[in-house]
């Protein structure tokens, strides 16, 4: 009983709660240095912050061209047909 509470006054005694024996190879106490970033800039909505994160500088939504095979565009407008034709029944 008596050396129930020896050991468990050292483990309220230390601070992380790591349990040393009767004083012996105490914890050293560790320092972890954390990085801080810069704040973020005020005054900038967060759509504009999206847009510039997702689009490269100089970047025309009216210059877009995209390219389409007439084959795929075929199969497309059949897909569509025929869920149309499924959806009628």
């Amino acid at each position: 009983m008596l050396l129930e509470l020896i050991l468990l006054s050292e483990l309220l005694q230390t601070p992380s709660g790591k349990f040393t024996f009767f004083g012996r190879n105490k914890a050293k106490e560790t320092v972890i240095v954390v990085p801080v970033e810069p704040p973020a800039p005020k005054g900038v909505e967060i759509g504009a912050a999206l847009v510039a994160l997702t689009y490269p500088k100089g970047w025309d939504a009216q210059n877009v061209v995209v390219n389409l095979d007439p084959a795929q565009v075929e199969v497309y407008k059949q897909s569509i047909e025929v869920k149309k034709a499924l959806r009628g029944l």
